[in-house]
């Protein structure tokens, strides 16, 4: 089972987590709820705890303050955050503070909050089985990267092998987010600064790079690229390849035979 702590000063807040999840569904046990970060801190001196969902404004100690105190003493520890701000920038500080999810407090509706203990414990197994095996060796050099955790870093990797070996199908950023059990805003902050650049703009990076191969190596007509790349529109398409390449697509089909 992951030994959960819940830390908000609120106590209705605090009830109404344990009262309404299904915990045991997803492998949680709550082991303890306390009101401030201060107590938080002597919970988990004294008790074995996996993952910490935790306030961030409460009274005393902020939740900020309580996040710089774990990473030294309890480096293993996995924080969810509980917040009302939806300020990307914001939420984008406590992840670089090694949060590994979210949760905004006036949306507490069951459904979501279900998705994010199945994503958080996906993300737990999966860290398991990572450290029993090959040392995971990071594919990217971005400097905003080093900012996150390793196990937030591994998941933009897999994301990035996943784009690759799914680019004809369709693929899109929730898709891909799902994939790797991470909320959509989550993983839209992590993607650019790991990788260096929007989601959007790397996934047509792609499908360009992959026209590309396909004019210089088969034969199938332009529109049929296109769709196979997953653009409707072949116009739209031939102007975003040659906004990237400087010629159209049978322009460039031509010089590269």
């Amino acid at each position: 089972m992951i030994r959960t702590l819940i830390v908000d000063d609120e106590i209705y807040v605090r009830k109404g987590l344990i009262s309404v999840l299904p915990w045991e569904k997803f492998s949680f046990k709550i082991v303890g709820d306390v009101s401030s970060g201060d107590k938080a801190l002597e919970f988990l001196k004294g008790n074995g705890v996996d993952v910490m969902f935790m306030d961030l404004t409460m009274p005393g100690m902020s939740g900020f303050e309580l996040m710089k105190e774990t990473q030294n003493s309890f480096p293993d520890l996995k924080v969810v955050v509980l917040t009302c701000h939806q300020d990307f920038e914001f939420i984008q500080e406590t992840m670089r503070l090694g949060a590994i999810d979210y949760i905004v407090k006036t949306q507490l509706e069951k459904e979501k909050l279900e998705d994010v203990l199945a994503r958080i414990e996906s993300r737990i197994r999966r860290e398991n089985k990572d450290r029993s095996g090959s040392e995971y060796a990071p594919i990217f050099k971005n400097e905003q990267g080093k900012r996150y955790s390793e196990e937030v870093v591994s998941c933009i990797n897999n994301a990035v092998k996943f784009m690759n070996e799914h680019l004809f199908h369709g693929i899109n950023q929730e898709e891909v987010a799902k994939a790797v059990n991470m909320s959509r805003g989550y993983f839209s902050l992590c993607f650019k600064d790991i990788v260096g650049t929007p989601f959007s703009d790397y996934l047509k990076n792609l499908k360009i790079q992959s026209a590309e191969s396909l004019l210089r190596k088969t034969s199938k007509p332009v529109y049929l690229i296109a769709d196979q790349l997953g653009f409707q529109d072949e116009k739209y398409f031939s102007k975003l390849f040659r906004e990237h390449c400087g010629m159209t697509p049978t322009e460039f089909r031509e010089r590269n035979r």
